[in-house]
């Protein structure tokens, strides 16, 4: 069973995330387009199916060139679907693929994870709001620091978590915005010594902030775009969760949704 953070603790941390990269205004910064495809099978009424890639481009690099194509991603797997009044709940067991080109050294990281998903929604007239957990669980990291396969499987636990408020403007447009914290719980014993954090085995402690501002078109029933921009402060929870950097994307989803019953 998932574990809910109290909304006091994050917007607490939230709040603190804001003033930290406020007073931080040198740390290197980064521009990047971020796309996701969001393909959904609902194959019965409580079942569905997904298959999600994406990638993220960096345009632009205060600290060095921008590195074009910086990740590769793709999520899969069913999600278990339950309804009762105004709320849904949506179990997702996915599996996630992380492939990471390193443009100043010509080498390509990649890592093999499983995530469980658990997300609440509430809908109260126009306004939803949600609550999701991902559990962020890491089994393959392949690297060249890993320099043998002992090194490379191993396990990590991230915990990202993020409460999310739509208000619906119109029936085809909403508002959104969203606030994702990033809290390392578990981390690979044999391989802390040598690098942590991502794309390698996770870090313990609070180490990034995601703040997401923007809007659902509804483009036809069962298909809708979201562009949304997202703020990503990066911590090193290891020196009291210094700012090491800050990230802008203009993310884009497409999602579409088919029946199959």
């Amino acid at each position: 069973m998932a574990r809910w953070i109290p909304t006091t603790r994050l917007a607490l941390a939230a709040l603190a995330f804001l003033l930290l990269a406020g007073s931080a205004a040198a740390a290197p910064s980064e521009g990047r387009l971020w796309l996701y495809s969001n393909l959904t099978g609902l194959v019965g009424r409580h079942l569905a199916l997904n298959l999600m890639p994406g990638i993220r481009y960096e345009f632009a690099d205060s600290a060095a060139d921008a590195g074009g194509i910086v990740m590769y991603e793709l999520f899969a797997g069913p999600t278990l679907l339950l309804e009762l009044g105004n709320m849904r709940l949506k179990l997702p067991l996915w599996y996630y693929y992380m492939g990471f080109p390193i443009r100043a050294t010509g080498d390509f990281y990649s890592s093999h994870n499983v995530e469980l998903i658990p997300s609440l929604d509430y809908s109260l007239g126009r306004w939803n709001f949600s609550s999701r957990s991902i559990f962020h669980n890491k089994l393959y990291a392949d690297n060249p620091l890993f320099d043998r396969s002992g090194l490379r499987r191993g396990y990590s636990l991230l915990l990202r978590q993020m409460l999310r408020a739509s208000y619906g403007l119109t029936d085809w447009l909403a508002v959104t915005v969203a606030d994702e914290l990033f809290i390392g719980l578990i981390e690979d014993g044999e391989t802390a010594g040598i690098k942590k954090g991502e794309p390698f085995f996770e870090r313990r402690g609070i180490s990034m902030n995601r703040i997401h501002a923007g809007a659902v078109v509804t483009l036809a029933p069962g298909l809708s775009l979201t562009p949304e921009y997202v703020f990503e402060s990066s911590h090193d929870p290891d020196r009291d969760l210094e700012l090491t950097k800050m990230t802008h994307y203009l993310m884009v989803t497409a999602a579409y949704a088919l029946r199959f019953h």
